[in-house]
């Protein structure tokens, strides 16, 4: 055999470049040739490009700490970020939850579609919860000499300062496969932190890029939301609570003036424009669709546990109580000697998500007013006992519908998703509930399948004076109504119906985003919502 020098040129009939140290392995591969052509979206774990690593140079330089939660496609930027030095001090955690049952999981539910920008803000969330769940075990107690001189400590919310650099990120993308895809190829990428929640969706145009350079660029897109996240600056504006008002004043400490309380700042967007910190060279028919919405710090308060409860009412916050207010307002000389000049708006309470709100909720806040000679207000908790916890955009868009199909309507927003919380909140209330909703809290299998349990709320519930006033249901095999239900007769005894002849609610929510129905309710006419359901 002709011994091989690998210094030799080339011999006749041996193509130019094939690699001479191993002749039989590989034969056909040729080696990279410098000159070359090479796409910019071509991925390289082990050799970034200048501008990418400096970005993420600059993201481990800052006191950012993150969470991921990635569905498959942008994976490769937790390479990207682990390659470059610092890693340890950012990522907390990263997660790749690729299956259906394990996106399930990570969201606490099954959504209507798992690559979406509702989707995406939900995986957000729940990585920032996961975040701060890692903090909490990691300082076990905040240090007082790293929280001295900041503005939130001015304000008792050092157990914030932590969180106030982390970042939750949420990525759903449907990419090209090695099978037919009949749906469009996008992804969408959202980012949750302290005060804001941002999302932005791309569709990208089938058969432009290899699945290596698809992934290049969601990876890229999700470093420049990291970026955007991060570079945004805090506000001046701190809060002082007195009592149960809120009074805004500058963060220096200048004079204070009379301003109104609203929910989200001036900086909330629909149409967000992200910076390109890193170039994503997009197709022309390919645009980044972005959104964000920015809380104010009495609606922050609400979502991490420092306030209770807010009256929402056209925009503005028109009322605000503690958490130490709302168990004073139980002892009963406190209710005697305290003025609520908001009591009107407690009377009756219609619990609920209203995502989206629809005609059958506005004809049962138009009969329950009738019925109980009473304003109607609507409540939303924050967090919920069966959904995933809401994000600032998803709030946002509630009370805009709401707002436009019932303009001046008040809006009670909580954090209690369970009645008895609801009922220490609004004592001497009647609940406006409809027959599905009365049924899932008599369910025994929320109380660990002991009926004791449920009577011990009932009877809590009975001492707070509350009531229920129900509405029933029609199902595709009858009408669910209280005469219908098995429940136990103590809550029975709570419970008053509007005659399922003068209203019956015949559409949910849930059917509406099933068929992607987000259109804002047009409002309807009184004369048709005052019998019957609207048609």
């Amino acid at each position: 055999m002709e011994r091989l020098d690998r210094d030799a040129p080339p011999s006749a009939g041996t193509q130019a470049g094939i690699s001479r140290r191993h002749p039989c392995r590989n034969p056909g591969r040729r080696r990279f040739d410098a000159h070359e052509k090479k796409s910019p979206y071509q991925y390289n774990r082990f050799a970034m490009s200048d501008p990418r690593t400096e970005l993420i140079r600059r993201i481990h330089q800052s006191p950012t700490e993150l969470v991921l939660a990635i569905t498959g496609g942008g994976s490769p930027v937790i390479g990207d970020l682990l390659s470059v030095p610092g890693g340890t001090r950012t990522l907390l955690e990263a997660t790749v939850p690729y299956t259906h049952a394990a996106i399930d999981r990570y969201m606490g539910c099954t959504p209507e579609h798992y690559c979406c920008e509702r989707s995406a803000r939900q995986l957000a969330v729940a990585a920032f919860q996961r975040g701060q769940e890692l903090i909490e075990a990691r300082h076990s107690g905040t240090d007082g000499d790293e929280a001295k001189g900041h503005p939130a400590t001015e304000n008792g919310d050092a157990d914030l300062i932590g969180k106030m650099s982390l970042i939750g990120l949420g990525c759903t993308a449907s990419l090209s496969t090695d099978r037919e895809k009949k749906g469009d190829y996008r992804v969408c990428v959202a980012t949750q932190t302290l005060r804001r929640t941002t999302v932005c969706a791309l569709p990208l145009v089938k058969g432009k890029r290899t699945r290596q350079e698809e992934e290049r660029l969601v990876a890229d897109l999700i470093l420049n939301m990291i970026e955007n996240a991060r570079m945004l600056p805090e506000p001046d504006l701190v809060l002082r609570r007195s009592g149960n008002t809120a009074q805004p004043e500058t963060a220096v400490g200048g004079a204070e003036e009379e301003a109104k309380i609203y929910a989200f700042s001036a900086e909330t967007d629909d149409c967000q424009e992200i910076e390109e910190y890193l170039p994503l060279r997009l197709d022309p028919r390919e645009k980044i669709v972005a959104r964000r919405a920015v809380a104010t710090p009495p609606l922050i308060d609400l979502f991490y546990g420092r306030t209770a409860m807010l009256l929402w009412r056209s925009g503005e916050i028109a009322f605000m109580k503690t958490r130490e207010e709302s168990k004073e307002q139980l002892n009963e000389a406190f209710r005697v000697r305290t003025f609520n000049p908001y009591a009107e708006y407690s009377n009756a309470v219609f619990p609920g998500s209203f995502n989206p709100v629809h005609e059958a909720h506005l004809g049962m806040i138009a009969s329950a007013r009738d019925w109980l000679s009473s304003i109607v207000s609507l409540e939303i908790s924050v967090q919920n006992a069966l959904k995933p916890p809401m994000d600032y955009i998803g709030l946002r868009d509630r009370l805009t519908r709401i707002e436009a199909a019932v303009p001046d309507q008040p809006i009670w927003l909580t954090r209690s998703p369970f009645f008895l919380e609801k009922a220490m909140l609004f004592p001497g209330t009647t609940f406006v509930v409809g027959a599905d909703t009365l049924r899932r809290f008599a369910d025994v299998s929320r109380y660990d399948n002991h009926p004791h349990h449920l009577h011990d709320v009932l009877r809590e519930i009975a001492a707070l004076n509350c009531r229920f006033l129900v509405f029933a249901r029609k199902h595709h095999d009858g009408i669910e109504s209280l005469e219908t239900m098995t429940i136990p007769d103590m809550l029975r005894s709570l419970c008053d119906e509007v005659p399922p002849g003068d209203f019956t609610i015949e559409m949910s929510s849930t059917d509406l985003r099933r068929r992607e129905s987000w259109l804002p309710v047009r409002e309807v006419p009184p004369e048709r919502l005052k019998h019957g359901a609207p048609r």
